[in-house]
């Protein structure tokens, strides 16, 4: 099974900013150049931002990025399925898989993009993993990155660095990718077993 403990360290980049984010830079530069050290350079900027802007700056900026107004949302359900039932379904059944595998998801939703990444270290089931990357995280965030029509946005810069990490995790798989443009999500999730076990109330 891959060793997926980076994501964990990873999924500090998109958390609401607090002082304890300024310890992370050093761990983020132990990861990013063993994939493409040319990404440094978008971590500079993100560090420089953290290290030299007031934290009310920090989270105004996040909150503007992802919260209000947002360009992009952080729920992965969310940017997957929007308002369509099968959202709901995608939120069970990763809820279930956040609580056997005793992931912490504080207040936010279990599809949250950090407490997505922090659960892929503790997923026993190495198929699932590979999947979850592969089939939903790396379309979801490559639709992400395109909802900031700023392109000097530092969080873009952040989905760019982890979309090309879980590109080289995975650069192939015999699973099958989610697909906005043919919106191929009824056949993907059905197939999958985070849209297995559909609850009572989602069923058509």
């Amino acid at each position: 099974m891959k060793d997926l403990t980076h994501y964990k360290t990873l999924a500090e980049m998109f958390r609401y900013p607090t002082d304890d984010l300024r310890t992370f830079p050093g761990k983020w530069r132990d990861i990013i150049p063993v994939y493409d050290p040319e990404l440094i350079l978008k971590l500079d900027l993100f560090t420089t931002h953290i290290n030299e802007k007031p934290l009310p700056f920090q989270q105004e900026y996040y909150i503007s990025t992802f919260d209000v107004q947002a360009m992009c949302f952080l729920d992965i359900g969310y940017v997957l399925f929007g308002e369509d039932y099968k959202r709901g379904v995608f939120l069970v059944n990763i809820k279930k898989e956040q609580i056997k595998a005793c992931n912490d998801c504080g207040s936010e939703l279990p599809d949250h993009l950090p407490n997505i990444l922090t659960l892929l270290p503790k997923i026993q089931d190495a198929d699932l993993a590979e999947e979850l990357i592969y089939s939903l995280l790396i379309p979801t965030i490559h639709e992400m990155i395109l909802k900031f029509s700023n392109g000097n946005n530092l969080y873009k810069g952040l989905l760019e660095i982890l979309v090309t990490i879980m590109e080289t995790d995975y650069p192939d798989s015999t699973y099958e990718r989610f697909d906005f443009g043919r919106r191929k999500k009824t056949d993907l999730l059905e197939n999958s077993p985070i849209g297995k076990d559909i609850p009572d109330e989602f069923k058509m």
